[in-house]
């Protein structure tokens, strides 16, 4: 009976041993094609229109998969084999419906060396060549948020058609979304309304309505697929567009079921030099202090410029050399120091509801909050106490008068500072930095010093490294130094000042 126990745990170590060893030959030998690519694709490729099936491990005209390599599984290497021909395909998954493809041509190998090591055959794989793009045939529409958002006026071009800019008044982009709509084929489209015109031959009458593919990133640059929701011929369903990130005022379109046509904004067959416009108009229900009319200046958002007239904010400020971004704000109701105001993006396709609580304006400065922003228009809700972040001590931001007019300073007479800070005050030298010691300049003591000694006692003047010595008639000698001036010719300009607490802050101009 032992030796019975015995014969079949040694019978029982053999079959697992059987099982690990095809496990390993499965895994060396073979490979699984990830669900996500599997299915039929459509591409262009070399003008021809061309579908590509992938099933669990075989690849259309490429044959049997036999090794592969996965990346951040999101990059994808296959070895496949077919009648001693081997290919080595890299598979980019871009989004659900979007894939791309680089890949060698076919290598063969004498019977000696077969199966080949991946290595081997995909040591000559060029990463420049041009990207393939599939489309899945049968697609599922994505939210176009990511890709286009945004209601604009278009001007287009198309290098194939005809010269020159097409800028008709009503050629739009729509690409609106409805929050929390139960139809959501609604969020997965966008419109384009080409206008022809006079006198342009090309140039053509026609909404397309295309369906999001989904978006995705290389570089700066933004690329997003559609699908012409009313056309069936392949080769005209399929579009990529293309947004660079630094210059995202003209959008680059493909004429063919192709991205790697789209090399830049410059330079694609079609482009459009879009201007954003607003998509909604709200009725102002309150009014700002007639205090707080005229340009100021931002401080808290970029120095943003900021334009207040009695109902309306309007905010634009520079992210980046050569773009812009504005906010407008309307005031629709106020209790006390808080106003309930909508606010509305230019690009932008909805409004929401923000509450600002001002501190009465103090002769140059206006100080603020905001609270956080909520798709309801309601008092109550949006301009609770609760809804203003919560710190130990609230924080104001500033709004600084553009042109401010100075004022007289709470302090007078001559002082010494001495300064704290990774980037202390340095005095400024007339011709650019002078090395110390400064030439022909003897100093027997240096001093800082801050004076306010003028008659309107309006100014202060600045000087870190003062130097004491002076010329026969008393005058300092040191003709190197200057001191930095501010608003006018001859110093410091003060133009606010406010006491919280049992300190004070000030605030001086310098231009």
């Amino acid at each position: 009976m032992e030796s019975f126990w015995k014969k079949l745990i040694f019978c029982w170590t053999i079959i697992q041993g059987g099982i690990i060893i095809a496990g390993l030959i499965e895994l060396s030998f073979g490979c699984d094609i990830p669900t996500k690519i599997r299915g039929a694709w459509y591409s262009r490729e070399n003008n021809i229109d061309t579908v590509t099936r992938f099933d669990a491990s075989t690849m259309s005209g490429r044959g049997r998969c036999i090794y592969k390599k996965e990346e951040y599984l999101v990059n994808y290497t296959f070895l496949f084999e077919q009648d001693n021909c081997y290919h080595c395909v890299r598979i980019m998954v871009r989004t659900i419906n979007i894939l791309e493809k680089i890949e060698t041509g076919c290598i063969n190998f004498p019977n000696q060396i077969r199966p080949p090591k991946m290595e081997q055959v995909c040591g000559s794989l060029n990463p420049s060549q041009n990207l393939i793009t599939f489309f899945a045939e049968t697609f599922s529409p994505v939210n176009c948020r990511p890709s286009l958002e945004g209601v604009w006026h278009f001007a287009y071009q198309n290098r194939f058609r005809f010269t020159g800019e097409c800028n008709h008044p009503d050629a739009y982009i729509q690409s609106c979304q409805t929050p929390g709509t139960q139809f959501l084929i609604t969020n997965q489209k966008f419109n384009i309304t080409y206008r022809a015109c006079e006198g342009m031959t090309g140039t053509f009458d026609g909404s397309v309505e295309y369906s999001c593919l989904g978006a995705w990133f290389v570089g700066k640059n933004l690329f997003f697929a559609v699908a012409n929701t009313k056309e069936s011929r392949r080769d005209e369903k399929y579009r990529c567009f293309l947004r660079n990130r630094d210059d995202d005022l003209f959008i680059a379109a493909s004429i063919t079921a192709e991205c790697n046509t789209l090399k830049g904004t410059e330079s694609a067959p079609e482009r459009l030099r879009i201007t954003p416009v607003k998509a909604e108009v709200v009725t102002p229900g309150c009014k700002f202090p007639e205090s707080y009319s005229g340009e100021w200046v931002n401080t808290a958002n970029l120095d943003a410029d900021v334009i207040i007239n009695s109902t309306h904010i309007v905010e634009t400020w520079y992210p980046d050399e050569g773009r812009w971004r504005k906010t407008t704000y309307v005031c629709r109701e106020t209790r006390g120091s808080r106003y309930l105001m909508a606010r509305l993006t230019v690009d932008g396709c909805q409004k929401d509801f923000i509450c600002f609580d001002f501190v009465p304006k103090h002769q140059n400065i206006i100080r603020f909050r905001k609270s956080l922003a909520m798709i309801k228009d309601d008092f109550s809700t949006v301009c609770s106490w609760v809804q203003f972040p919560n710190r130990n001590e609230w924080k104001y931001d500033l709004l600084l008068a553009k042109y401010p007019v100075p004022i007289r300073c709470p302090v007078a007479g001559k002082f010494n500072f001495t300064q704290r800070g990774e980037a202390p005050f340095e005095t400024r030298i007339l011709g650019g930095v002078t090395q110390s010691p400064r030439p022909g300049v003897y100093c027997k003591t240096n001093i800082s010093d801050l004076s306010v000694c003028d008659k309107d006692q309006k100014e202060i003047r600045v000087d870190e490294n003062y130097c004491l010595s002076v010329d026969y008639l008393g005058r300092p000698v040191d003709i190197y130094s200057k001191f930095i001036k501010l608003f006018d010719q001859s110093g410091i300009v003060f133009v606010n000042y406010w006491v919280v607490g049992v300190g004070g802050f000030g605030l001086s101009l310098c231009r």
